[in-house]
């Protein structure tokens, strides 16, 4: 196993790239840049909350979304403010790792699930994140169609206990609306502080615009998926998390709450597995999930399912339809993600209640938008990554990621083909910071795409015909558009990610040498 120690060396190649933007000299406070380049200083234990102070875990109240800040005249200022306290989920008092928020002059108390960050495309989005969680942090908007560098969706930056960083967003015209999310990317504590509640939606407003009239002006929630287990001390673990062992999932910090709809009533659910490591399989018997946008993408076509695969980072966003008055479960399903993976139970996640006045269903959509299709682009290159893991740690190409070391320098313009392959017994969902990818095949077979996606799983290792292993694959098209500069990919199973499932690409100029 790796230790945080592990990650000490100099000064990120990548970050010294980053250097480069003016704009993080002037407005940066009090941040260095680099991942991981000193020793790593854990926070203190927090004191184990009494019985008295305990409270009592409280299943089914009524839906409540997250609270909304929403941009004003193209703008919006957030204080974000990750720290280690004591928080209240569902009734009952846990020691967690969340963010205080502050915006417009009102200020959220932390919470397990923070509030949602709502925006516009050509927006500036500035966010004052201030450190007071004991160790080292940084922030990253997952997603996010903007620069890697400087002050914009730098994962590079190390920001040390009670110190303080502006990222300065400038968010693109064409970015594409949806749901998209925010999380520290401070390598190697990501697994801890995500899973320790350090995560929350950011929504890009103009799906609505899409949808038919009759549909414009319908009811939106957040479903925002998050599980937690606690230590004798009533507190989230940061050491030896175990994603196969027990834990309590729920919504928006609730567990299985109530949500309710009228019959014939259509509702737009934005659907986000916000949590560190697991993965959920949802079912809604007695509905359908017609899917308008997947990874803040509007799909081309429209599809209807009766299940929904999130991996972590998974973001789905939907219409929900009901039919007759009556009770149904949301539920994530038994599921396993390989023989040396994961065994999740079938779990109730939140109850949906038909009843009240019936108003006639309206019409759901069978386009939204157009998308970029790159089966037919001119390839400049096709690369290979292989995924492997054994008891040390997780590789990409035979080696745990390198602090020092860039892996593709992809040229801005071009389109490339990634073929992805799987050499483990479990499933590895992949993320791809920047540039979203188009799904071109799976084991073989393959697929027509409906948008770019930017988490897709990678099928586990089978066996062959003759009894040989063969890797799963997925091969994928991404097209590198208007940013260069250094980001990352990387499993989206935190604790993979942490312990070497990870590597740096560079984006270069054409003239770059």
């Amino acid at each position: 196993m790796l230790t945080k120690e592990t990650f000490r060396s100099g000064l990120l190649l990548a970050s010294l790239l980053c250097l480069a933007s003016a704009a993080e000299s002037s407005d940066a406070l009090h941040a260095t840049h680099g991942m991981g380049t000193g020793p790593v200083v854990a926070a203190a234990e927090p004191a184990a909350i009494s019985a008295q102070a305990l409270g009592k875990e409280v299943a089914g109240r009524p839906f409540a979304d997250p609270p909304l800040i929403r941009s004003r005249n193209k703008r919006l200022d957030v204080k974000l403010i990750p720290t280690a306290t004591p928080v209240t989920i569902s009734g009952k008092r846990v020691n967690a790792r969340v963010y205080g928020v502050s915006a417009f002059g009102r200020h959220y108390p932390p919470a397990f699930m923070p509030p949602t960050l709502v925006v516009d495309p050509g927006d500036n989005l500035k966010v004052w994140l201030i450190n007071k969680l004991g160790e080292p942090t940084n922030l990253h908007t997952h997603g996010f169609f903007v620069s890697p560098m400087g002050n914009q969706d730098n994962i590079f930056v190390d920001l040390s206990q009670q110190r303080q960083f502006l990222y300065n967003y400038f968010l693109p015209p064409q970015l594409e609306p949806g749901s998209y999310w925010y999380h520290p990317h401070y390598h190697p504590l990501v697994e801890e502080q995500v899973f320790g509640g350090l995560s929350g939606f950011i929504y890009v407003r103009g799906l609505e615009n899409l949808l038919p009239v009759s549909l414009q002006g319908i009811s939106q929630h957040f479903l925002g998926l998050k599980d937690y287990q606690v230590n004798a001390r009533h507190t989230i673990p940061k050491n030896n998390i175990n994603s196969d062992a027990p834990t309590t999932r729920t919504i928006n910090g609730q567990v299985q709450p109530v949500l309710t709809l009228k019959p014939g009533e259509t509702q737009l659910w934005h659907i986000g597995n916000l949590s560190a490591d697991i993965w959920y399989h949802l079912a809604m018997p007695g509905f359908t999930f017609t899917v308008i946008g997947e990874d803040a993408n509007p799909v081309d076509r429209t599809w209807s399912a009766s299940t929904l695969l999130m991996p972590p980072a998974k973001r789905f966003d939907v219409l929900v339809q009901a039919t007759n008055p009556g009770t149904h479960a949301l539920k994530t399903l038994e599921m396993s993600t390989g023989p040396a993976g994961d065994n999740y139970p079938e779990t109730l996640l939140a109850t949906v209640k038909v009843k009240g006045r019936s108003q006639s269903p309206a019409q759901l959509p069978e386009t939204i938008k157009p998308m970029d299709d790159l089966s037919k682009a001119v390839i400049t290159r096709q690369r290979v990554f292989t995924l492997t893991e054994d008891n040390t740690g997780f590789f990409i190409n035979g080696s745990m990621f390198n602090a020092n070391q860039v892996d593709a320098t992809p040229v801005i313009g071009t389109v490339e083909e990634w073929v992805f392959r799987n050499a483990t017994q479990e499933m590895h969902p992949i993320h791809i910071h920047v540039n979203d990818a188009q799904i071109m095949s799976v084991n073989g077979v393959a697929q027509t795409a409906r948008s770019w996606v930017d988490t897709f799983p990678i099928p586990y290792a089978g066996t062959a015909n003759g009894g040989t292993s063969r890797p799963g694959e997925v091969v994928v098209r991404i097209k590198f558009r208007q940013f260069v500069g250094p980001y990352v990919f990387h499993c989206h199973i935190l604790a993979h990610e942490d312990q070497g499932m990870m590597t740096i690409i560079n984006v270069t100029s054409p003239n770059s040498e």
